[in-house]
Protein backbone atom coordinates (compact mmCIF):
# COMPACT_ATOMS: atom_id res chain seq x y z
CA UNK A 1 0.00 0.00 0.00
CA UNK A 2 1.74 3.03 -1.28
CA UNK A 3 1.74 6.24 1.90
CA UNK A 4 -0.15 9.28 0.38
CA UNK A 5 2.33 12.84 0.34
CA UNK A 6 0.08 15.74 0.77
CA UNK A 7 0.65 18.03 -2.52
CA UNK A 8 1.50 21.68 -2.22
CA UNK A 9 -1.06 23.31 -4.62
CA UNK A 10 0.27 26.23 -4.77
CA UNK A 11 1.12 28.44 -8.45
CA UNK A 12 -0.28 27.68 -11.62
CA UNK A 13 -2.13 24.39 -10.45
CA UNK A 14 -4.12 26.57 -7.98
CA UNK A 15 -5.03 28.84 -10.57
CA UNK A 16 -6.12 26.21 -12.81
CA UNK A 17 -8.09 24.32 -10.31
CA UNK A 18 -10.19 27.74 -9.32
CA UNK A 19 -9.94 28.65 -13.32
CA UNK A 20 -11.98 25.07 -13.16
CA UNK A 21 -14.34 26.30 -10.72
CA UNK A 22 -15.35 29.31 -12.38
CA UNK A 23 -15.69 28.03 -15.48
CA UNK A 24 -17.80 25.04 -14.38
CA UNK A 25 -20.03 27.37 -12.29
CA UNK A 26 -20.41 30.03 -15.51
CA UNK A 27 -21.35 26.96 -17.91
CA UNK A 28 -24.18 26.07 -15.36
CA UNK A 29 -25.58 29.49 -15.23
CA UNK A 30 -25.37 30.28 -18.69
CA UNK A 31 -26.98 27.49 -20.02
CA UNK A 32 -29.92 27.73 -17.56
CA UNK A 33 -30.32 31.29 -19.08
CA UNK A 34 -30.01 30.05 -22.78
CA UNK A 35 -32.40 27.47 -22.27
CA UNK A 36 -35.01 29.57 -20.68
CA UNK A 37 -34.46 32.66 -23.70
CA UNK A 38 -33.44 30.29 -26.39
CA UNK A 39 -35.70 27.45 -25.56
CA UNK A 40 -36.12 25.87 -29.11
CA UNK A 41 -32.33 25.60 -29.29
CA UNK A 42 -32.01 24.17 -25.49
CA UNK A 43 -30.05 20.87 -25.68
CA UNK A 44 -31.96 17.47 -25.19
CA UNK A 45 -31.25 15.62 -22.81
CA UNK A 46 -31.74 12.26 -24.86
CA UNK A 47 -28.07 13.89 -26.79
CA UNK A 48 -24.99 13.33 -25.46
CA UNK A 49 -23.13 16.82 -24.60
CA UNK A 50 -25.54 18.24 -21.46
CA UNK A 51 -23.60 21.23 -20.51
CA UNK A 52 -24.78 22.11 -17.24
CA UNK A 53 -24.77 18.12 -15.95
CA UNK A 54 -21.23 17.96 -17.23
CA UNK A 55 -20.10 21.11 -15.26
CA UNK A 56 -21.97 19.70 -12.26
CA UNK A 57 -19.77 16.21 -12.66
CA UNK A 58 -16.69 18.43 -12.70
CA UNK A 59 -17.65 20.20 -9.28
CA UNK A 60 -17.79 16.31 -7.80
CA UNK A 61 -14.67 15.32 -8.90
CA UNK A 62 -13.27 18.47 -7.85
CA UNK A 63 -15.09 18.20 -4.49
CA UNK A 64 -13.41 14.85 -3.92
CA UNK A 65 -9.95 16.27 -5.23
CA UNK A 66 -10.41 18.84 -2.36
CA UNK A 67 -11.70 17.07 0.41
CA UNK A 68 -8.45 14.92 -0.26
CA UNK A 69 -6.61 17.40 0.36
CA UNK A 70 -8.04 18.85 3.36
CA UNK A 71 -7.90 14.93 5.09
CA UNK A 72 -4.39 14.20 4.16
CA UNK A 73 -2.71 17.61 4.77
CA UNK A 74 -4.96 19.46 7.07
CA UNK A 75 -6.17 16.01 8.93
CA UNK A 76 -7.28 17.38 12.33
CA UNK A 77 -9.62 14.64 13.34
CA UNK A 78 -13.37 13.33 12.79
CA UNK A 79 -14.88 16.58 14.77
CA UNK A 80 -13.15 19.18 13.03
CA UNK A 81 -14.15 17.38 10.07
CA UNK A 82 -17.89 17.57 10.52
CA UNK A 83 -17.81 20.80 11.68
CA UNK A 84 -15.99 22.46 8.62
CA UNK A 85 -18.11 20.37 6.03
CA UNK A 86 -21.21 21.46 7.88
CA UNK A 87 -20.11 25.16 8.27
CA UNK A 88 -19.54 24.88 4.96
CA UNK A 89 -22.65 23.77 3.06
CA UNK A 90 -25.07 24.72 6.01
CA UNK A 91 -23.87 28.80 5.29
CA UNK A 92 -24.53 28.77 2.13
CA UNK A 93 -27.54 26.47 1.82
CA UNK A 94 -29.65 27.58 4.62
CA UNK A 95 -29.85 31.13 3.40
CA UNK A 96 -30.32 30.37 0.01
CA UNK A 97 -33.03 28.31 0.89
CA UNK A 98 -34.61 30.96 3.05
CA UNK A 99 -34.05 33.40 -0.14
CA UNK A 100 -34.95 31.74 -2.54
CA UNK A 101 -38.56 30.90 -0.50
CA UNK A 102 -38.75 34.83 -0.33
CA UNK A 103 -38.21 34.79 -4.18
CA UNK A 104 -41.44 32.15 -4.69
CA UNK A 105 -43.22 34.56 -1.95
CA UNK A 106 -42.62 37.69 -4.13
CA UNK A 107 -43.31 35.53 -7.75
CA UNK A 108 -46.77 34.61 -6.25
CA UNK A 109 -47.68 38.43 -6.51
CA UNK A 110 -45.36 40.00 -9.17
CA UNK A 111 -46.32 36.76 -11.92
CA UNK A 112 -48.14 33.83 -9.85
CA UNK A 113 -48.63 32.12 -14.20
CA UNK A 114 -44.85 32.17 -14.45
CA UNK A 115 -44.54 30.62 -10.74
CA UNK A 116 -47.12 28.21 -11.87
CA UNK A 117 -44.95 26.65 -14.14
CA UNK A 118 -42.29 26.04 -11.46
CA UNK A 119 -44.92 24.31 -8.85
CA UNK A 120 -45.17 20.61 -8.42
CA UNK A 121 -47.64 20.64 -5.58
CA UNK A 122 -46.78 22.31 -2.10
CA UNK A 123 -43.85 23.39 -1.62
CA UNK A 124 -42.82 23.83 2.12
CA UNK A 125 -41.56 20.55 2.70
CA UNK A 126 -39.28 20.79 0.02
CA UNK A 127 -37.95 23.12 1.52
CA UNK A 128 -37.63 21.21 4.79
CA UNK A 129 -36.55 18.12 2.98
CA UNK A 130 -33.76 20.32 1.03
CA UNK A 131 -32.55 22.15 4.29
CA UNK A 132 -32.39 18.51 5.92
CA UNK A 133 -30.31 17.54 2.57
CA UNK A 134 -32.85 14.50 2.02
CA UNK A 135 -34.22 16.07 -0.65
CA UNK A 136 -32.29 13.81 -3.49
CA UNK A 137 -32.22 10.48 -0.98
CA UNK A 138 -33.44 6.92 -2.31
CA UNK A 139 -35.81 8.30 -5.54
CA UNK A 140 -36.98 11.02 -4.31
CA UNK A 141 -36.41 14.38 -6.43
CA UNK A 142 -38.13 16.76 -3.73
CA UNK A 143 -35.95 19.89 -3.90
CA UNK A 144 -38.22 23.54 -4.65
CA UNK A 145 -38.63 23.78 -8.45
CA UNK A 146 -37.66 27.30 -8.97
CA UNK A 147 -34.03 26.28 -7.77
CA UNK A 148 -33.35 23.21 -9.68
CA UNK A 149 -29.20 22.97 -8.63
CA UNK A 150 -29.96 22.64 -5.05
CA UNK A 151 -30.03 18.44 -5.91
CA UNK A 152 -25.97 18.06 -6.26
CA UNK A 153 -25.87 19.81 -2.61
CA UNK A 154 -27.89 16.48 -1.17
CA UNK A 155 -25.24 14.53 -2.93
CA UNK A 156 -21.97 16.20 -1.90
CA UNK A 157 -23.54 16.55 1.94
CA UNK A 158 -24.00 12.43 1.97
CA UNK A 159 -20.28 11.72 0.25
CA UNK A 160 -19.05 14.24 2.94
CA UNK A 161 -21.12 12.01 5.84
CA UNK A 162 -20.44 8.46 4.33
CA UNK A 163 -16.17 9.20 3.67
CA UNK A 164 -15.97 10.89 7.38
CA UNK A 165 -17.65 7.95 8.91
CA UNK A 166 -15.39 6.00 6.62
CA UNK A 167 -12.34 7.49 7.11
CA UNK A 168 -12.53 8.70 10.97
CA UNK A 169 -13.76 5.51 12.02
CA UNK A 170 -12.10 3.87 15.50
CA UNK A 171 -12.47 0.36 15.00
CA UNK A 172 -15.30 -1.90 16.32
CA UNK A 173 -17.76 -3.55 14.37
CA UNK A 174 -20.03 -0.26 15.01
CA UNK A 175 -17.99 2.09 13.39
CA UNK A 176 -18.34 0.05 10.26
CA UNK A 177 -22.15 -0.14 10.77
CA UNK A 178 -21.88 3.82 10.78
CA UNK A 179 -20.99 4.12 7.40
CA UNK A 180 -23.55 1.22 6.00
CA UNK A 181 -26.16 3.21 7.58
CA UNK A 182 -25.62 6.31 5.81
CA UNK A 183 -25.33 4.60 2.26
CA UNK A 184 -28.81 2.95 3.08
CA UNK A 185 -30.31 6.19 3.99
CA UNK A 186 -28.65 8.15 1.04
CA UNK A 187 -29.87 4.83 -1.23
CA UNK A 188 -29.14 3.68 -5.06
CA UNK A 189 -29.31 7.65 -6.63
CA UNK A 190 -26.83 8.98 -4.61
CA UNK A 191 -24.59 6.27 -4.19
CA UNK A 192 -24.55 5.84 -8.06
CA UNK A 193 -22.59 8.73 -8.45
CA UNK A 194 -20.17 8.26 -5.70
CA UNK A 195 -17.42 6.95 -8.20
CA UNK A 196 -17.28 10.22 -9.80
CA UNK A 197 -16.79 12.26 -5.62
CA UNK A 198 -14.33 9.34 -4.99
CA UNK A 199 -12.07 9.49 -8.43
CA UNK A 200 -11.44 12.90 -7.31
CA UNK A 201 -10.09 12.05 -4.26
CA UNK A 202 -8.10 9.08 -5.66
CA UNK A 203 -6.66 12.15 -8.03
CA UNK A 204 -5.32 13.10 -5.15
CA UNK A 205 -3.95 10.34 -3.26
CA UNK A 206 -2.34 8.28 -6.19
CA UNK A 207 1.52 8.87 -6.29
CA UNK A 208 1.74 11.11 -9.16
CA UNK A 209 3.54 10.73 -12.57
CA UNK A 210 7.31 11.34 -12.02
CA UNK A 211 7.87 13.19 -15.10
CA UNK A 212 8.64 17.07 -16.24
CA UNK A 213 6.19 19.77 -15.39
CA UNK A 214 5.99 20.93 -19.21
CA UNK A 215 4.97 17.29 -19.91
CA UNK A 216 2.75 17.15 -16.76
CA UNK A 217 0.62 20.21 -18.98
CA UNK A 218 0.77 18.08 -22.06
CA UNK A 219 -0.96 15.43 -20.36
CA UNK A 220 -3.56 17.74 -18.39
CA UNK A 221 -4.15 19.71 -21.97
CA UNK A 222 -4.78 16.17 -23.47
CA UNK A 223 -6.61 14.58 -20.71
CA UNK A 224 -9.52 18.18 -21.08
CA UNK A 225 -9.43 16.81 -24.69
CA UNK A 226 -10.22 13.34 -24.02
CA UNK A 227 -13.06 14.75 -21.37
CA UNK A 228 -14.15 17.09 -23.77
CA UNK A 229 -14.88 14.35 -26.12
CA UNK A 230 -16.42 12.03 -23.66
CA UNK A 231 -19.06 14.87 -22.57
CA UNK A 232 -20.04 15.53 -26.04
CA UNK A 233 -20.10 12.12 -27.72
CA UNK A 234 -20.62 9.22 -25.15
CA UNK A 235 -24.81 9.00 -25.46
CA UNK A 236 -26.66 9.06 -22.20
CA UNK A 237 -26.28 5.41 -20.28
CA UNK A 238 -28.19 4.16 -19.15
CA UNK A 239 -31.34 5.76 -19.14
CA UNK A 240 -32.09 10.05 -20.39
CA UNK A 241 -31.62 12.40 -17.72
CA UNK A 242 -34.06 14.39 -15.66
CA UNK A 243 -36.63 11.20 -16.22
CA UNK A 244 -37.63 8.35 -13.22
CA UNK A 245 -36.36 6.38 -12.36
CA UNK A 246 -33.12 8.47 -10.72
CA UNK A 247 -33.60 11.70 -12.56
CA UNK A 248 -30.31 13.39 -12.05
CA UNK A 249 -28.08 10.04 -11.85
CA UNK A 250 -29.77 8.58 -14.89
CA UNK A 251 -26.51 8.31 -17.17
CA UNK A 252 -24.69 7.24 -14.43
CA UNK A 253 -22.16 5.38 -16.44
CA UNK A 254 -21.46 8.15 -18.85
CA UNK A 255 -21.21 10.50 -16.12
CA UNK A 256 -18.37 7.59 -14.84
CA UNK A 257 -16.49 7.97 -18.39
CA UNK A 258 -16.46 12.12 -17.72
CA UNK A 259 -15.74 11.60 -14.23
CA UNK A 260 -12.54 9.50 -14.48
CA UNK A 261 -11.49 11.63 -17.59
CA UNK A 262 -11.63 14.88 -15.57
CA UNK A 263 -9.77 12.92 -12.26
CA UNK A 264 -7.52 12.41 -14.99
CA UNK A 265 -6.60 15.69 -15.21
CA UNK A 266 -6.70 16.37 -11.86
CA UNK A 267 -3.90 13.67 -10.98
CA UNK A 268 -1.13 14.63 -14.22
CA UNK A 269 -2.00 18.27 -12.92
CA UNK A 270 1.63 19.11 -11.72
CA UNK A 271 1.76 20.81 -8.12
CA UNK A 272 4.38 22.47 -6.24
CA UNK A 273 7.39 22.12 -3.42
CA UNK A 274 8.35 23.45 -0.51
CA UNK A 275 10.21 26.03 -2.80
CA UNK A 276 7.24 26.53 -4.53
CA UNK A 277 6.28 30.08 -4.45
CA UNK A 278 2.34 31.29 -4.85
CA UNK A 279 1.47 33.18 -8.05
CA UNK A 280 0.44 37.00 -8.12
CA UNK A 281 -2.69 36.44 -9.55
CA UNK A 282 -3.78 33.02 -7.60
CA UNK A 283 -5.40 35.45 -4.43
CA UNK A 284 -7.76 36.82 -6.96
CA UNK A 285 -8.40 33.80 -8.20
CA UNK A 286 -8.89 32.61 -5.52
CA UNK A 287 -11.70 34.97 -4.45
CA UNK A 288 -13.63 34.82 -7.59
CA UNK A 289 -13.67 31.31 -7.29
CA UNK A 290 -14.79 31.55 -3.88
CA UNK A 291 -17.92 32.98 -4.86
CA UNK A 292 -18.89 29.80 -7.00
CA UNK A 293 -21.06 28.45 -4.62
CA UNK A 294 -23.32 30.99 -3.72
CA UNK A 295 -23.41 31.69 -7.60
CA UNK A 296 -24.41 27.98 -8.29
CA UNK A 297 -26.90 27.53 -5.97
CA UNK A 298 -28.79 31.41 -6.17
CA UNK A 299 -28.87 31.65 -10.08
CA UNK A 300 -31.48 30.02 -10.65
CA UNK A 301 -34.43 31.73 -8.58
CA UNK A 302 -32.22 35.37 -9.50
CA UNK A 303 -32.60 34.10 -13.29
CA UNK A 304 -36.53 33.33 -12.58
CA UNK A 305 -37.37 36.50 -10.61
CA UNK A 306 -35.65 38.69 -13.34
CA UNK A 307 -38.23 36.72 -15.47
CA UNK A 308 -40.85 37.88 -13.11
CA UNK A 309 -39.46 41.28 -12.90
CA UNK A 310 -39.14 42.06 -16.56
CA UNK A 311 -41.05 39.67 -18.46
CA UNK A 312 -39.33 37.32 -21.43
CA UNK A 313 -38.25 38.07 -24.65
CA UNK A 314 -37.95 34.91 -26.54
CA UNK A 315 -34.77 34.86 -28.30
CA UNK A 316 -33.44 38.13 -27.42
CA UNK A 317 -30.15 37.44 -26.41
CA UNK A 318 -29.49 41.05 -24.92
CA UNK A 319 -32.28 40.24 -22.46
CA UNK A 320 -30.41 36.95 -21.62
CA UNK A 321 -27.30 38.88 -21.15
CA UNK A 322 -28.86 41.05 -18.96
CA UNK A 323 -30.23 38.72 -16.37
CA UNK A 324 -26.89 36.38 -16.20
CA UNK A 325 -25.39 39.65 -15.17
CA UNK A 326 -28.06 40.29 -12.56
CA UNK A 327 -27.53 36.98 -11.24
CA UNK A 328 -23.70 36.78 -10.75
CA UNK A 329 -24.09 40.53 -9.36
CA UNK A 330 -26.23 39.65 -7.15
CA UNK A 331 -24.68 36.02 -6.54
CA UNK A 332 -21.52 38.36 -5.48
CA UNK A 333 -23.34 40.44 -3.27
CA UNK A 334 -24.80 38.36 -1.19
CA UNK A 335 -22.11 35.60 -1.27
CA UNK A 336 -19.37 38.09 -0.31
CA UNK A 337 -22.70 38.62 2.97
CA UNK A 338 -22.45 34.93 3.53
CA UNK A 339 -18.94 34.49 3.95
CA UNK A 340 -19.01 37.18 6.62
CA UNK A 341 -21.48 34.98 8.54
CA UNK A 342 -19.71 31.99 8.33
CA UNK A 343 -17.73 32.04 11.33
CA UNK A 344 -21.17 31.93 13.04
CA UNK A 345 -22.20 29.06 11.72
CA UNK A 346 -18.07 27.18 12.54
CA UNK A 347 -18.60 28.16 15.94
CA UNK A 348 -22.35 26.69 16.32
CA UNK A 349 -21.34 23.37 15.19
CA UNK A 350 -17.88 23.58 16.94
CA UNK A 351 -20.46 24.03 19.73
CA UNK A 352 -22.75 21.62 18.79
CA UNK A 353 -20.27 18.68 17.97
CA UNK A 354 -16.83 19.22 19.18
CA UNK A 355 -17.55 21.06 22.38
CA UNK A 356 -20.47 18.46 23.73
CA UNK A 357 -18.40 15.15 22.33
CA UNK A 358 -15.69 16.70 24.35
CA UNK A 359 -17.89 17.08 27.81
CA UNK A 360 -19.07 13.68 27.00
CA UNK A 361 -15.50 12.89 27.45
Amino acid sequence: MFKVRPRIIIGSSSIFLDALRICAALTVLYIHAFDRWFPKLAHPPSKPGEPSHAAVIVFFVLSGYVIAHTTISKNRGGLQYAQARLSRLCSVVIPVLIITALIQFALAYIDPVLLASYSRGPSFIRYILSGLFINEIWFFSAGPPINGSLWSLSYEFWYYIIFGLWIFKKGGWISYLLPLAACLIAGPKILLMMPVWLAGYAAYSFPKPQIKEHINWLFVLAGILVAWLAVNYVPPIPYVLYRKPLYFTNQFITDWISGLCIAFVLWVLPTGNEHSTEHKWAGLFRKVADLTFPLYVLHFPLLVLWRGLFGLKVNNQLQMWQAIIFAILMSAIIGVLLEKQRHLWSGFFKWLIADKAANKT
